[in-house]
């Protein structure tokens, strides 16, 4: 597996990235392939770890340049459209040409679900992207979707995500047949907006035959909400 790294990507960029890469490199089988400004990433490696170049800090490591920057401030559509050169724009190129397996930043999430949507594109059948980190929880993990990518949702977008969380785990995680939450401000069919109340009446009637496990007041071991 290559994994394609907006080296460029974050508050604490590049040295936060290249600290990571060196250390995964160091516990994982996969390579990595570090995008950003080649001759700031090589300043930096060597004052960092002393070298000349990745590769004499590790063979899985190497760099792709990238002369832009996508940063925080900017706004999401208009950085992908016209920073042609960024690391973000560039490494999703990779990832749309095969060149990598996985593309990962830690840079404006804005701009991460723009250039994953217009340029590598959704998967079919799939309206909208989400986000999806796991979260710390009592003994076990838990997966929270959506996670900040959408501001105003349709029944269908979470039926959607639910779809999704419920595969991500399966393949990721081994978990067979996740238990799927709806986050809402009561376990009763009745309470919350008319979004969250049309959704549990998707869930309830149609969720086994759309392969998903919903809890209704989610008592199972692992969960995920919206």
């Amino acid at each position: 597996m290559t994994i394609i790294l907006d080296a460029m990507g974050g508050d604490n960029a590049p040295d936060a990235a290249l600290k990571g890469a060196v250390k995964a490199a160091r516990e994982i089988e996969s390579n990595i392939l570090l995008v950003g400004n080649e001759q700031v990433l090589l300043k930096r490696i060597k004052e960092l770890f002393g070298k000349d170049n990745i590769e004499e800090v590790s063979t899985k490591l190497s760099i792709y340049n990238a002369t832009e920057e996508i940063v925080m401030e900017d706004i999401p559509t208009d950085a992908i459209r016209h920073k042609k050169d960024s690391s973000m724009v560039v490494g999703f190129n990779l990832l749309k040409e095969d060149k990598g397996d996985v593309f990962i930043s830690a840079g404006n999430s804005g701009a991460l679900l723009t250039g994953a949507t217009l340029i590598v594109g959704r998967i079919k059948g799939i309206d909208r992207p989400a986000i999806a980190p796991m979260l710390p929880a009592y003994k076990k993990g838990l997966m929270l979707i959506d996670a900040g990518a959408n501001t105003n949702c349709k029944p269908n977008n979470l039926v959607q995500f639910a779809q999704m969380a419920t595969i991500y785990l399966r393949n990721n995680y081994g978990i067979e047949n996740p238990a799927i939450g709806l986050l809402n401000i009561g376990t009763e069919p009745t309470k919350g907006n008319e979004l969250i109340k049309e959704t549990y009446q998707i869930l309830s009637t149609k969720g086994t035959e759309l392969g998903i496990n919903f809890a209704r007041k989610c008592r199972r071991k692992r969960c995920f909400f919206r």
